[in-house]
């Protein structure tokens, strides 16, 4: 069975900062700033900010239920000026960023566990390749359901089909050491890398904050 994505419109943002101070203040201030500008935003679902193993990059997610919403409560919401402006913050550079829409992924045996690792894999890809990509995961749907401690895995695909996203989960280090490990993904990457315009970008991380929509009514 595939992960519900309720999501219409997603965001992700990699953020390199100069070092762990300035991550460290960067993950507290966009606590703040998310909690107290978008939880109660129209459309709003929820965010998550990761950090990448090296300690000084961040990658900021962002759920909403359609691009309209977004626009309107992030994009156009002087309420989020400061946050729209991270980029400028002393010592933070903004990486790819992207926003698309979420496709249909893959639960593994440990869904709905806490994850431990989380990777944001950034592919750049060749015009009309998207789905192809598309179909390899599909095509290794069957062995991952079944894999020790893993959670999941959702893939997102921009409007021009030439940034894609996928984000697995695991529930424990041993699992995901077990993964790498495992000579079907190195085949896999293999295969994608044939339609791939860039190196890619692998981001292996935990995730140091989550924030819901703050329920109505």
């Amino acid at each position: 069975m595939a992960p519900s994505s309720p999501a219409g419109h997603t965001t992700f943002g990699v953020l390199r900062t100069d070092g762990r101070a300035t991550a460290d203040r960067l993950a507290r201030t966009w606590t703040e700033e998310v909690r107290a500008h978008l939880r109660r935003a129209p459309g709003f679902l929820a965010a998550h900010l990761h950090l990448a193993d090296d300690g000084t990059t961040l990658v900021d997610q962002g759920e909403w239920t359609g691009e309209a919403d977004y626009r309107r409560s992030f994009v156009d919401n002087p309420d989020c000026e400061r946050l729209r402006g991270i980029g400028d913050w002393p010592g933070v550079e903004v990486g790819t960023v992207f926003a698309g829409r979420a496709e249909p992924g893959i639960e593994g045996p440990a869904a709905g566990a806490d994850p431990a690792v989380v990777v944001v894999a950034i592919r750049h890809l060749a015009e009309g390749t998207a789905d192809r990509v598309l179909d390899l995961l599909r095509e290794s749907a069957g062995w991952k359901r079944t894999f020790p401690g893993f959670i999941s895995a959702t893939p997102f695909v921009n409007r021009g089909g030439t940034l894609f996203v996928n984000h697995p989960k695991w529930d424990s280090e041993t699992a995901y050491a077990a993964w790498v490990r495992d000579p079907r993904i190195t085949e896999g990457q293999g295969e994608i890398a044939h339609w791939e315009t860039a190196p890619p970008e692998y981001l292996r991380c935990t995730v140091v904050a989550g924030i819901t929509a703050e329920p109505t009514g």
